[in-house]
């Protein structure tokens, strides 16, 4: 049997994370496809082939028809829990400060879970292709790891995109020392943000964002790199990567992804356990998603070298 906590402490914590933490995580909300979801499943409908527009001849005939592909890529949405203990003899000594660092914390986490949903489906898209059975079914990847991160690859990623006919703005999120090497170049330095204001990166001012040539380029904080051989955490000491690997992210449209979170809890629940000793309480939050790759010639993985710091152009 659990109790629901009292309601002071749960009000407390939730009016005050709104206003103090509404703008942390889940950076990459809305930047992807929506899909019609019913009981887990999830689906994107992708149209392919050719419809032929032919010329009139003004006699009475059988028309040409044409004979597009239409397919469906399917995904199932998985569970996700956080959850923490909290002890009585804790919460009764704890200030608002404290009670809203409980919540604020569980809500990060599961708002950085929202994002690495959509960050692992790319990368299992550019690992093992697509099943639609139109040309192309891979995804490119840009760079070699070998080199840092320049104005040209971005634009040969761009243009290789724009190339397809999408008329759809381009996302591309990089670390924060690749923004650093971009602003060597005095034609991305001056260059502003001019994408949707209302996404939820464009509304956060720790994020630096700039929109060149059409692709909105903001930063995310260094844990959100964790692919490729100099991904977070491989770095010596204090230092996040590995500066003699590589770093894997990527630049994609929204109609090239596709992503669905069926039901989100950010809010933290929390119940008493009156069943065990002392009475603790437990905090959860939770989501129910899935994202999927849906277009290949809509995304293309960016590899290049790790970095701690810009290096002047020649």
């Amino acid at each position: 049997m659990t109790d629901q906590a009292a309601n002071w402490y749960k009000e407390l914590i939730r009016a005050q994370i709104r206003e103090r933490n509404k703008v942390r995580g889940g950076f990459l909300d809305d930047t992807m496809t929506r899909g019609d979801g019913h009981a887990g499943r999830i689906k994107f409908p992708v149209v392919g082939g050719e419809i032929l527009i032919y010329k009139l001849s003004g006699a009475i005939q059988k028309v040409k028809t044409s004979s597009p592909s239409l397919s469906m890529v399917e995904t199932v949405a998985e569970d996700y829990e956080g959850a923490a203990w909290m002890r009585v003899q804790d919460w009764r000594k704890q200030g608002p400060s404290e009670q809203s660092a409980v919540g604020k914390e569980m809500q990060k986490a599961i708002r950085f879970k929202r994002d690495t949903i959509k960050i692992d489906a790319m990368n299992a898209f550019a690992t093992d292709g697509s099943t639609l059975p139109d040309a192309p079914t891979t995804v490119d990847t840009i760079g070699d790891g070998s080199t840092i991160i320049d104005l040209i690859d971005v634009i040969e990623a761009r243009t290789a995109i724009m190339g397809t006919g999408t008329d759809e703005d381009l996302f591309f999120p990089i670390p924060e020392a690749w923004m650093d090497q971009l602003e060597m170049y005095k034609e991305f330095s001056n260059m502003d943000y001019i994408g949707d204001k209302e996404l939820p990166f464009a509304r956060m001012s720790n994020v630096r964002k700039r929109t060149f040539r059409g692709v909105h380029m903001f930063t995310l904080p260094d844990k959100y790199f964790y692919l490729g051989t100099g991904a977070f955490g491989t770095g010596t000491g204090n230092r996040p990567f590995d500066t003699a690997a590589y770093l894997d992210t990527f630049m994609w449209t929204r109609e090239a992804m596709g992503a669905e979170m069926e039901w989100n809890q950010e809010d933290m629940s929390i119940t008493m356990h009156p069943e065990m000793e002392g009475t603790p309480m437990l905090g959860k939050v939770g989501l129910a998603g899935a994202a999927v790759g849906v277009l290949p010639e809509g995304i293309k993985r960016m590899r290049f070298r790790a970095q701690l710091r810009a290096s002047r152009p020649a």
